[in-house]
């Protein structure tokens, strides 16, 4: 059988409609206990090459070896302004298996992203740029946030439409496998 990225987009978003019918009351707070969608097949996450804040290009690719979460934001998302500081925490947390957080921004330009950063701080969390949403493209990101685990060898193993507690202590364990694959 053959798994291509569409289809494991639409495997996340099945996996979680139920359980974020049940959060609607509270939309204001993540569901605790929504563990991240375990995703099938061996399918390799797309190459992007963004440029991060600084003007300096980042591959994708060159973080093959380590296990890699992409968030995908903007911006004006309220549940991705509320995450934001939790990536780098939780950067700081799984440093013992290198974990590595790319911060995706879609359409927002870099003095936006500054800005927001004085008042939503995100210390040593890399922020990329996409500025025309094309490197979003393949991933078939279409509501935000979105996030996706890779595997040392950039397989997609994990996937989360919406907002997470990024604290969880179930959420660590599930990203702490990325290491072991």
């Amino acid at each position: 059988m053959t798994i291509d990225r569409r289809h494991l987009l639409s495997v996340l978003a099945a996996s979680l409609l139920p359980a974020q019918a049940a959060t609607q009351e509270s939309a204001h707070t993540p569901a605790n206990d929504l563990p991240l969608a375990e995703l099938p097949g061996n399918v390799e996450a797309p190459e992007f090459a963004l440029p991060d804040l600084s003007g300096k290009l980042q591959r994708l690719s060159e973080f093959r070896g380590r296990p890699v979460l992409v968030n995908f934001w903007a911006v004006w998302c309220p549940p991705c302004r509320r995450e934001l500081a939790e990536f780098a925490a939780l950067r700081r947390t799984l440093a013992d298996i290198s974990l590595e957080i790319l911060a995706v921004n879609l359409g927002d330009n870099a003095e936006r992203i500054t800005a927001f950063l004085a008042s939503y701080p995100a210390p040593d969390l890399p922020i990329l740029l996409d500025a025309d949403k094309s490197a979003a493209k393949p991933w078939h990101v279409a509501a935000l946030p979105v996030a996706f685990g890779l595997d040392r060898s950039g397989i997609l193993r994990l996937g989360a439409i919406g907002e997470r507690d990024w604290r969880s202590p179930a959420i660590e364990r599930q990203l702490r496998t990325l290491a072991a694959a």
